[in-house]
C-alpha cells in the first residue's frame, strides 16, 4: 500500500520511492540513487520557506511582547533523562555513529522529543542563576520516531513558551497560554479556531471515582479525537465488561451519560457562554476532591481569562481534553483550526508541577504551550488556504541590456538598496524576455532596466512586473516610482 508522504506530499513509501531516483531525459541508465526526502522529514520551497520565517518572526516578537526569554538547548540530551519523565523511548532517536567496528558507538544521548523536558534540564544546569518564575521560549526542531502520515512529522519545528515557578505558580499563568496563543493566531490570520481548554484533575477524580486506572482512562479520552466519540464510549464499556471488579458500574454509567449530556450544551460553549457548562461540571461535585479542585482551578483560569479581555469566541471549556504526556497535571490545552481540511490539534500544552523536580529535588511547577509549527503550516499549505506568491525577497531586479552596462547596473542596484528596497542584478547576459521570466518566476514585482537610451538620457525604465507596464522616469525621481510599484 502506498503511504502518505508529509514531505513535498509525496504519495509514495518514500524510502522505496523509484519515481525520485536519477534519470536523464534521454533515456540513458544514470546512477540509480534515491534523492527524495526521508519518510516523515519535510522541506519547503523557497516561498513556503519565506511564510516559515515570517510566522517564525511573527510569534517571536508576541512571545517577547509578553515578556518571555530566548534560550537554547542542545538538540541531544542523555537518553536516561529524555524517557525519565513523558518519553515513549519506541519513538525516541538515539545518537549513534554511522560505522564503528567495536559497536560501541552508542553515547548514550538521544535526540529531544519536544523542548518541555530539555527545559526541565536547563533549569537544573542554571537553577542558581535564574530569576524566579522563569520565563522562556524556545523556537526549534525537535524529533520523535512516528509513523509518518498525513500532518505527522518526524522532524518538526516546535514554538513553545513556559513558566517555571519556585515553590508555587499562580494559576493566572495557565491563563497567560491561551491568551498568548490567540494573540499569535489573530496576527497570523489563519481563519477561524478555538482553544480548548480542561484540567486533568477533572479527569483524575472521575477515573477514581469509577475505579479506573486513570492512565488508561486519560488514554481512552486522549484517542478521541482519532476514535470519535461513540468509539472513545464504547471503550468505556469495554473497560466495565472486562471483568476488573474495581470498577463501580453505577459511577462509569453515570459518567457517560455525563458525558453524553454535556454535549448537548457544547453550542452555547462554543458561542462564548461558559455558564451552564460550568453548573453541569458542578452537578458532579462532591464525587472526589480532585475533581472538585480541578472545577475550581479550571473555573479561575476562565475568570482571568475574561479579566484579560480575550475574546469568549476564540476559547471555550472542554472536559474531552486529556493530552497523553503524563507529565501534565493540571489545566491543559488544545487548539484546533475550525476547518475541516485542517486535521487535529496545531497548538497544545498544560500544567506541570513535578516534572522539574525529578532533576532538581525542588518544587518547580510549570506551565507552557506549544505550537506545532510544521505540521501546522504544512497542511495549510496543501489544503491552500495559504498560498506564497513570492520565492524571493527581492523587490527590485536591476537588467542590463547589454553586458556592457552590468557594470552601471552595478552601481545602480546598489544606490536602490539605499533607498531601502531589497535588490538583485541579473549579471548572466541574457535576453530582456529570459530575464524578465526570471522575475516572474520568483514574484520580483519590479524590474529597473538599463540600456544604451537611458545611459545617453540619464533614465532608467522601470517595470511593474504584476500590471505589466512599464514607464520611463529620470534618475532622480527613480524612488517615488519604485514607492508606486512596490
Amino acid at each position: 500500500m502506498k503511504k502518505y508522504n508529509p514531505a513535498r506530499n509525496c504519495s509514495c513509501d518514500t524510502d522505496n520511492c523509484s519515481s525520485n531516483k536519477s534519470q536523464s531525459k534521454n533515456g540513458k541508465k544514470m546512477l540509480g540513487v534515491n534523492t527524495a526526502c526521508p519518510s516523515g522529514f519535510p522541506e519547503f520551497s523557497p516561498a513556503e520557506e519565506r511564510v516559515r520565517q515570517t510566522w517564525m518572526r511573527v510569534i517571536r516578537e508576541v512571545f517577547e511582547q509578553n515578556g518571555f526569554l530566548p534560550i537554547e538547548t542542545p538538540l541531544v540530551e542523555r537518553e536516561e533523562n529524555l524517557v525519565a519523565k513523558g518519553g515513549n523511548p519506541k519513538e525516541i532517536y538515539v545518537l549513534k555513529r554511522l560505522h564503528d567496528d567495536d559497536d560501541k558507538s552508542h553515547s548514550g544521548n538521544a535526540v529531544r522529543f519536544d523542548h518541555t523536558v530539555p527545559l526541565a534540564l536547563y533549569v537544573a544546569r542554571h537553577f542558581n542563576e535564574l530569576a524566579f518564575p522563569f520565563r522562556r521560549y524556545v523556537i526549534g526542531p525537535v524529533m520523535r520516531g512516528e509513523r509518518a502520515q498525513k500532518g505527522r512529522f518526524r522532524q518538526f519545528d516546535q514554538c513553545d513558551i513556559d513558566v517555571i515557578g519556585m515553590e508555587h505558580l499562580s494559576l493566572l499563568n495557565d491563563a497567560l497560554m491561551p491568551a498568548i496563543i490567540i494573540q499569535i493566531f489573530e496576527k497570523l490570520q489563519i481563519g477561524d479556531f478555538k482553544v480548548r481548554i480542561n484540567n486533568r484533575k477533572l479527569l483524575v477524580g472521575i477515573a477514581k471515582t469509577v475505579g479506573v486506572d486513570e492512565n488508561e482512562f486519560i488514554r481512552i479520552l486522549d484517542e478521541q479525537e482519532k476514535v470519535g466519540k461513540e468509539k472513545s464510549i464504547e471503550r468505556m464499556k469495554e473497560l466495565r465488561s472486562g471483568g476488573n471488579t474495581s470498577i463501580n458500574p453505577d459511577a462509569l454509567e453515570k459518567w457517560m451519560e455525563f458525558r453524553r449530556n454535556i454535549g448537548e450544551i457544547d453550542k452555547e460553549a462554543n458561542d462564548g457562554n461558559f455558564k451552564s457548562y460550568f453548573l453541569k461540571l458542578k452537578e458532579l461535585k462532591g464525587i472526589d476532591p480532585v475533581y472538585d479542585q480541578g472545577v475550581q482551578e479550571l473555573e479561575q483560569v476562565f475568570e482571568a481569562l475574561s479579566s484579560m479581555g480575550v475574546d469568549k469566541k476564540k476559547y471555550r471549556p472542554d472536559i474531552n481534553i486529556a493530552r497523553g504526556l503524563d507529565y501534565y497535571t493540571g489545566t491543559v490545552f488544545e487548539t484546533v483550526l475550525l476547518d475541516n481540511r485542517i486535521s487535529g490539534s496545531i497548538c497544545a500544552g498544560g500544567r506541570y508541577d513535578d516534572l522539574a523536580e525529578i532533576f532538581t529535588g525542588k518544587k518547580l511547577p510549570g506551565v507552557g504551550i506549544s505550537i506545532g509549527l510544521t505540521r501546522l503550516l504544512s497542511q495549510l499549505f496543501e489544503a491552500k488556504i495559504l498560498q506564497p506568491d513570492r520565492s524571493s525577497p527581492t523587490e527590485v531586479l536591476v537588467i542590463a541590456t547589454e553586458d556592457k552596462y552590468i557594470s552601471q547596473s552595478l552601481e545602480l542596484a546598489t544606490e536602490i538598496r539605499g533607498m531601502g528596497f531589497a535588490t538583485e542584478n541579473y549579471l548572466e547576459g541574457k535576453k530582456l524576455d529570459k530575464q524578465f521570466s526570471y522575475a516572474d518566476k520568483l514574484g520580483i514585482p519590479a524590474c529597473v532596466v538599463l540600456g544604451e537610451n537611458e545611459v545617453k538620457n540619464g533614465t532608467v525604465q522601470v517595470k511593474d512586473m504584476r500590471k505589466k507596464k512599464q514607464e520611463e522616469v529620470k534618475a532622480k525621481d527613480l524612488e517615488s516610482a519604485l514607492k508606486k510599484v512596490l
